[in-house]
């Protein structure tokens, strides 16, 4: 069996900021379709979504029925299996389930589950907030399929002690298991450990934050013949806009001058708006920095009315 492997849709109504698609619906089809695509080239027998279809919980009906649409296709030629993860759940909490859009899509698509008929593999699979690596079912499965925040090393972490596990922890974690399959972390990756066991993460369908902007998308094919796990990018779908970046960089660097400013005053009072006043009227102040005095002048005024 052939198993395509991808993750975080993050299907939504609303077009994200970074991005400069004209039809931002359309946009997310063309990105499945490339997934179909693959699926197609490959000779898939199922694609596996492992966790946050949805970027909200409550998604756009457009934006519902334009996955629906798409669904439908890629059920034409495999099987599709779908996996909870926690921004497809209201308050993170899988009790929720009726109350999402992913509700509505799983009434007819298979929940990714530990029952995968015509596999001859163990599968231990969990939606979010119900997988348990201790869980003793785990120790014998082939397969994990998980969807949580897994780092692919220490450096991948933006700060050194947060507490979400590298690949190589959730593998100590489940000593035994070959294949661990997980989500929500949106750059794939592939982490081989010195015993040769896998973590195989897809990382995201498409690119909806500007840091992200020199990231190509990708999926996983894994054959379960041999276990073998290919990687396939998607092709570039939209333009990616990361300018608003350098200006909200630009604004916090005059807020903080606003605010160095105002402390730094000749003359001190007690009263907020009276130092910011004076902060503006120093011939020093550059015209960035009277604007934001100005602006949030303007903000305590109409707290006053």
């Amino acid at each position: 069996m052939k198993i395509l492997l991808t993750a975080d849709w993050h299907i939504r109504g609303d077009r994200p900021r970074c991005r400069m698609d004209e039809d931002w619906i359309e946009s997310q089809a063309q990105d499945i379709r490339a997934v179909h695509s693959i699926a197609l080239q490959e000779h898939c027998d199922e694609v596996w979504i492992l966790g946050d279809l949805f970027h909200q919980p409550r998604c756009s009906t457009e934006a519902v029925n334009m996955l629906l649409r798409e669904l439908g296709q890629i059920r034409n030629d495999c099987g599709v299996r779908i996996l909870p993860g926690n921004h497809d759940l209201p308050y993170h909490d899988y009790g929720n389930l009726e109350q999402s859009s992913l509700g509505i899509v799983l009434k007819s698509y298979p929940e990714l589950t530990s029952q995968v008929v015509g596999l001859d593999l163990d599968v231990y699979a969990r939606p979010f907030g119900h997988d348990d690596p201790a869980e003793a079912s785990i120790m014998k499965s082939s397969i994990y399929c998980t969807h949580q925040l897994v780092y692919p090393n220490k450096e991948a972490k933006p700060l050194p002690d947060l507490p979400e596990p590298t690949a190589q922890d959730l593998l100590d974690k489940a000593p035994g298991v070959p294949l661990v399959l997980t989500g929500d972390y949106h750059h794939g990756y592939i982490y081989t450990a010195p015993d040769g066991r896998r973590v195989v993460t897809p990382g995201c369908l498409n690119i909806q934050a500007a840091d992200l902007a020199d990231y190509q998308p990708r999926v996983y094919v894994l054959d379960t013949t041999n276990m073998a796990v290919s990687e396939h990018l998607l092709p570039a779908n939209g333009e990616v806009a990361v300018d608003y970046l350098v200006a909200e960089r630009e604004r916090d660097e005059r807020m903080d001058r606003c605010l160095e400013v105002a402390t730094n005053a000749a003359s001190v009072s007690l009263s907020f708006t009276d130092n910011l006043r004076e902060a503006a009227a120093r011939p020093e102040t550059t015209p960035g920095v009277r604007g934001i005095i100005n602006e949030v002048l303007d903000h305590l005024n109409k707290d006053r009315r």
